[in-house]
C-alpha cells in the first residue's frame, strides 16, 4: 500500500511538473511586449505619426460591442487594434492564425464567441459583422470569454504595445523612455512590463525541480562526507560540476537586466528593488484590459502548481527518509580480546 501511494505521488508530481512547464510557456507566449496604458485616449493621427517614427508599435483599445453572423448576435469584448494582433493577444490560435498587420479585413475570435455566433469552433473563413463593417475570421484562440480582435485605423486608442527585441538586454525602463521620446507619445499612466510575470512563472515552474535537486544534493553531501580520500573529493567535485551545468538553465529564465554588472555595487540593488516595486504596483493597479486577466490568472495558477509540487516533493522526501530508517543495519561482530600474564592484548 505504501509503495502504491509513493508511486501515485511520484506520478502526480510528474504530471504537475509537465502542467507547470506548459502553463509557463503559454504565459511567456502571451508576454512578448511592454504594454503602455493611457488614462485619456490617443487620437488616431497621433498614433499613426508615432508608428511612423517608431516602427513596431501596436495600438489598441477595448470596448464592449455587439457582433453578429448571418443568423446570430452576441455581446463581446472587442479589441480594436492597429498593428500586430499577436502583441495584443498573444495566445496561439487553435485553428487558423492571427490576422497579419496589413490585413484590414481579417479578425480573430475566441472559442466562446465562435460558439455563440457560429455554433462551432470551426469558424475560420466565416464572416463576422460589426455595425456596417464585415470581417473574415482568420483564427480562433482559446478563451472562456467572448473576445474579438478587429483591425481599425481610425480609432482612438488607450494602449500601445512595444515589442521586445530578440535577445535585447539592458534596462527596459530606459528603453521605454527612449521609445516615448522618439515617437513623441505622452507619458503613459501605467507601464506594464509583461516579461517580468513571464520570468516569474518560469522561475515557479523550475522551483520544485530546484527543491528536489537541493534535497538530493544535501543527501549526497552527507553520504560523501563519510567517504575517505580520494573518493570524498571526487564526489564533491562531481556535485560542483553538476551545479555549474545547471546554472545556465537558471540564468536563462532570469531577466538579464536584473543581473548586476558589478556585484559589489550596492547602490544597484536599491535601484533594482525600487524599480521592481514600481513595476509590481503598476501591474496591480492598472485597469484590467485585453490579456491582463489571462496573465494574472495564469500567474496565480503557476503559483498554485508550484506549491502543490513542493508539498509532494516534501512528502516523498519524508517517505524515503522513513524507509531508510527502517532498513536493517549490519553491525560488525565484536572481537574477543584476551589478556595474558604480561598484560599484552591477544585475540582469542
Amino acid at each position: 500500500m505504501r509503495r502504491a501511494l509513493t508511486a501515485l505521488a511520484a506520478l502526480a508530481l510528474a504530471l504537475l511538473t509537465a502542467a507547470g512547464m506548459k502553463n509557463a510557456d503559454a504565459l511567456a507566449a502571451n508576454c512578448q511586449s511592454v504594454s503602455l496604458r493611457w488614462r485619456r485616449p490617443i487620437a488616431a493621427e497621433t498614433a499613426e505619426a508615432a508608428r511612423e517614427k517608431q516602427p513596431g508599435l501596436t495600438f489598441w483599445r477595448e470596448e464592449t460591442a455587439s457582433l453578429g453572423s448571418l443568423w446570430r448576435q452576441a455581446e463581446a469584448a472587442v479589441l480594436y487594434y492597429r498593428g500586430n494582433a499577436s502583441l495584443v493577444w498573444g495566445a496561439e490560435c487553435l485553428s487558423g492564425s492571427m490576422p497579419s498587420p496589413l490585413d484590414a479585413g481579417g479578425c480573430a475570435v475566441s472559442t466562446a464567441l465562435a460558439w455563440q455566433l457560429f455554433g462551432s469552433e470551426d469558424a475560420v473563413g466565416l464572416t463576422l459583422f460589426q455595425e456596417t463593417a464585415e470581417y473574415t475570421v482568420r483564427g480562433v484562440f482559446e478563451s472562456e470569454e467572448p473576445v474579438a480582435l478587429l483591425p481599425k485605423a481610425d480609432a482612438a486608442f488607450t494602449a500601445a504595445e512595444l515589442p521586445l527585441e530578440e535577445g535585447a538586454g539592458g534596462d527596459p525602463a530606459a528603453r521605454v523612455d527612449a521609445c516615448l521620446v522618439k515617437s513623441g507619445l505622452p507619458e503613459p499612466g501605467w507601464r506594464l512590463y509583461t516579461p517580468l510575470p513571464a520570468a516569474l512563472a518560469r522561475g515557479l515552474a523550475w522551483l520544485p525541480l530546484a527543491f528536489g535537486a537541493a534535497v538530493l544534493a544535501a543527501a549526497l553531501v552527507r553520504r560523501a562526507a563519510r567517504l575517505s580520500f580520494p573518493a570524498r573529493d571526487a564526489a564533491f567535485f562531481a556535485l560542483l560540476g553538476a551545479a555549474a551545468l545547471a546554472l545556465p538553465a537558471f540564468l536563462s529564465a532570469w531577466p538579464s537586466w536584473l543581473t548586476p554588472t558589478r556585484w559589489s555595487d550596492f547602490s544597484w540593488w536599491g535601484q533594482a528593488a525600487g524599480q521592481l516595486s514600481e513595476m509590481g504596483k503598476a501591474f496591480l493597479t492598472a485597469p484590467c484590459a485585453g490579456r491582463d486577466l489571462a496573465i494574472k490568472t495564469g500567474l496565480l495558477a503557476q503559483g498554485g502548481l508550484a506549491l502543490l509540487q513542493c508539498a509532494l516533493c516534501e512528502a516523498l522526501r519524508c517517505r524515503f527518509a522513513a524507509a531508510e530508517m527502517r532498513l536493517p543495519r549490519t553491525v560488525a561482530p565484536a572481537q574477543a580480546v584476551c589478556y595474558n600474564e604480561t598484560d599484552e592484548e591477544a585475540a582469542c
